[in-house]
């Protein structure tokens, strides 16, 4: 599968104090970034992208020279923009997560484009796959074709912001949490950091991992 992975680093990190794509993970002290990124190697992306404002995040994230590092092509529209501005950059499909997602599974990632893959017909089934977790669904751990770009311009020239605006326009498969257990039975794939508590989380089960 053509697959890019995007990244979304354009969240302020207000409540955590300092820019969560740059907190330092074990056990090399990687920045958390540049630990997704590796996180998701597995899925053997033919492109990354980053979505950021920040023009200095490129000399510090410690990504794969050939990163792009691209500013929101939709000012002032939130996640969604942030999508939008991802799938510009994308020939096929995108593996979207948020930057702070230090649990990310890419074993997750590969049982979401299995269902991606489905094809009818000789034929794409789905356009976007959509993780639903506690009955909300997960937009910044998900995959988006190309195709959906169309639609989402059309609710953000709405003035729609809302991230899943668009998803009854375009074929979404979403993917509960029966499927989702089967292969992250926890669910920390979508273990997201906000404050410095949820960060102390964490990295108390990064390190459980790295000692198993």
């Amino acid at each position: 599968m053509n697959l890019t992975l995007v990244i979304n680093a354009g969240g302020q990190s207000r409540r955590m104090g300092q820019p969560k794509a740059l907190l330092q993970t074990p056990p090399d002290g990687a920045p958390l970034i540049a630990h997704i990124t590796r996180r998701l190697a597995v899925l053997r992306p033919q492109r990354r992208v980053v979505v950021s404002n920040d023009s200095d995040l490129a000399a510090v994230a410690r990504l794969p020279g050939d990163t792009y590092f691209v500013a929101d092509a939709y000012p002032d529209t939130g996640t969604l923009g942030g999508i939008a501005t991802g799938l510009l950059h994308t020939p096929a499909w995108a593996a979207v997560v948020a930057c702070d997602l230090p649990l990310v599974s890419g074993k997750l990632f590969t049982a979401l484009m299995a269902i991606a893959a489905e094809a009818d017909g000789g034929m794409d089934r789905w356009d976007a796959v959509v993780p639903v977790v506690g009955g909300y669904e997960e937009p910044l751990h998900a995959l988006y074709h190309w195709r959906c770009l169309p639609a989402i311009e059309e609710r953000l020239a709405q003035g729609q912001r809302r991230v899943i605006s668009f998803m009854p326009d375009v074929r979404t498969r979403y993917v509960d949490e029966g499927e989702l257990r089967a292969v992250d039975s926890e669910l920390r794939s979508f273990m997201n950091v906000n404050t410095p508590e949820e960060w102390s989380t964490a990295l108390a089960l990064l390190q459980m991992e790295g000692s198993e």
